[in-house]
């Protein structure tokens, strides 16, 4: 009897599956996520004869908080890949004059029998030349002849291809137009004159501009779709935070441009939704500011632009009416909290404000490394790398307990109890006293001491707490000072900025800081935020049609910039691993243990070298 159950039931299962996969059918459950029979399930609106690709799967599961349905039909579509032909590849080479006329002289022997051929260039445009053959042999002249591809214009001849490819590098690397100049003389190749690159660079970086900005409208319509598929309302978070040029400093501003993104956190990819450009620079002599590089008067703080470029991304998201704003992290800036409550109370919105958590995170540990202790230390044990030490386990702790904490899906108030008896527990935990933990701490494993689990190493010299009273009150205030019930309530999605400062890393790396960008900073901006939402050779690609480069799929430019790619993902996945990750922490680990190492460089004591090589000379 059982025997005949067990094959039936196999044969619904078998007959459900198949199902699933009948055209037609929008919607899967598995046996995890199987709603109650009185819970709604909520279908999303999408076309029965659609179905998403496995990057917007992955997404909508990201963004998918409940865990309850999977939004997206049946499987992800299988994607396929583009393999050019390489029969026969279309690419440019260089070419020395001297060798080129010694071959179509070559060539030219066959016809005529004393061939004396000389090459000379007719026409230089830049990179692009014609030249023209001639045999005083037989009196031959040719026409002239281009060497290069050339790019259709409104009006006039067309324009040499290369003068264009030679400065995309200048837009999606740090490399500048001198070192243009500098690699191709070193090549022996006569390099464009810095006008005809000057203006070349103004075109490409407008274009940029145009093609970074449809394709932030573009993430807009995607983070929407994404939000829409995993049953949430049309309402994201975003994180925001301003770079300078040079860091502001009291007193005196040496900054002139600035970059502020504002970058989503409901997708894997996290991508840039809009992007402001503040800039005080002008190279026109007579020039009325009305549509130039110049953004900022002169008069006016460049610290400033945290509030405006703030108001001037949100307003560049809204007005658009994709995506509404949830919710804003930032930093500290008192200027942006106030920015966004007058913003709330201007256009009648209710968006919230949270801090980044690892600003908050880093100002915990930058209080406990100034702590001054009473207590006195073990023998051997030096009070700035006990602090050290301590101040890193309690970063970590608090990390791991507010994230643990996070994860249960509780609500505010609940959150808020819990995670302030945490951090109470903290500095017990680390003296040995672990009476609460079992009740108030989800890391400590002190229970587990029976079963080999539980470690201690992590602490200060890999001992507990030997403190006074008093340092163990003053270490708890401190962190329950940084981590106050208001700081938990703006903290309590754990959101940071680290992604924005991850951007300005990739801009100034575009747009070095040792170099003063006048004229093309902006598209340097957005040339370096489209590359870093679609990868630098996708990017590179789009950007060389945009500007009527016609890259073919056999040709190398277009398999260099796959092969570029694929290797930026490779690196990105190797370091994802947990391989990577362990080596990197044991790398970190031995750099961080230098000061523990005797007669080292790094050692806080004073150095005996000097009385070591002192070969018994005195003075």
């Amino acid at each position: 009897m059982a025997k005949s159950n067990s094959r039936r039931s196999y044969r619904l299962n078998k007959a459900r599956k198949a199902f699933w996969f009948r055209p037609g059918n929008t919607f899967r459950q598995t046996g995890q996520n199987l709603p109650s029979p009185t819970e709604d399930i909520a279908v999303p609106s999408v076309p029965a004869t659609e179905r998403l690709s496995a990057e917007e799967a992955v997404d909508v599961l990201h963004a998918s908080s409940s865990g309850t349905t999977l939004p997206y039909k049946l499987r992800p579509k299988a994607e396929i890949k583009d393999i050019p032909d390489c029969t026969s590849v279309d690419e440019n080479v260089i070419v020395n004059m001297q060798c080129l006329r010694n071959t179509i002289q070559q060539v030219h022997q066959q016809n005529c029998k004393n061939s004396l051929v000389s090459v000379s260039v007719v026409h230089r445009r830049g990179l692009a030349i014609s030249i023209c053959a001639e045999c005083r042999g037989c009196h031959y002249k040719s026409t002239p002849m281009e060497l290069s591809n050339t790019i259709k214009k409104p009006r006039g001849p067309g324009a040499g291809v290369l003068n264009e490819m030679i400065l995309l590098p200048v837009m999606k690397s740090k490399m500048g137009m001198a070192d243009v100049s500098l690699v191709l003389s070193c090549l022996n190749i006569k390099p464009p004159s810095d006008s005809l690159m000057q203006k070349k660079m103004n075109l490409m970086s407008d274009k940029a501009t145009t093609v970074n900005e449809d394709e932030m409208c573009n993430n807009q319509h995607y983070v929407s779709r994404i939000l829409t598929l995993s049953g949430k309302d049309n309402s994201a978070d975003v994180q925001f935070d301003t770079s300078f040029s040079c860091r502001p400093q009291g007193g005196a501003e040496k900054a002139k441009q600035s970059f502020a993104p504002l970058i989503e956190h409901n997708t894997s990819k996290k991508f840039v939704l809009a992007a402001s450009i503040s800039s005080k620079f002008c190279k026109k002599k007579a020039c009325t500011h009305d549509n130039c590089s110049k953004t900022l008067a002169t008069d006016q703080s460049i610290s400033s632009t945290e509030q405006s470029s703030l108001l001037t991304n949100l307003n560049s998201v809204l007005k658009r009416r994709v995506l509404n704003i949830r919710s804003v992290t930032t930093d500290a800036s008192s200027q942006v909290a106030k920015a966004l409550r007058d913003y709330n109370t201007e256009n009648k919105t209710n968006m919230k404000h949270y801090h980044c958590f690892i600003h908050k995170l880093r100002t915990l540990e930058k209080k406990i490394r100034n702590i001054n202790l009473n207590s006195k230390l073990k023998a051997g044990q030096n009070k700035t790398i006990f602090l050290k030490s301590l101040a890193s386990g309690i970063r970590t702790r608090a990390r791991m307990e507010l994230t643990n904490l996070k994860s249960v899906r509780s609500n505010e108030a609940e959150f808020i109890e819990r995670s302030t008896k945490a951090l109470e527990n903290i500095v017990p935990c680390f003296a040995d006293s672990h009476v609460a933990c079992s009740k108030q701490s989800t890391v400590c494993q002190h229970h587990l001491v029976h079963y080999g689990k539980y470690s201690y190493k992590h602490l200060p010299y890999g001992q507990h707490l030997t403190l006074s009273k008093d340092d163990q009150t003053t270490l708890k205030d401190a962190i329950m000072n940084t981590f106050n019930t208001e700081t938990l309530r703006s903290v309590k999605e754990l959101y940071s900025t680290n992604q924005c400062e991850s951007m300005h890393s990739t801009i100034f790396n575009y747009a070095p800081k040792f170099t003063c960008w006048t004229r093309n900073f902006s598209g340097l901006c957005h040339s370096a935020t489209h590359s870093r939402t679609l990868g630098r050779g996708r990017a590179t690609l789009i950007l060389a049609r945009a500007v009527g480069i016609n890259v073919k799929k056999n040709s190398q430019m277009y398999m260099n910039l796959n092969r570029i790619d694929q290797k930026s993902q490779y690196h990105s996945r190797r370091k994802k691993s947990q391989a990577y990750k362990q080596s990197r922490y044991f790398l970190r680990k031995r750099v961080s243990n230098r000061p523990l190492l005797q007669e080292s460089l790094y050692s806080c004591e004073p150095s005996t070298s000097s009385q070591d090589h002192s070969y018994g000379i005195t003075y």
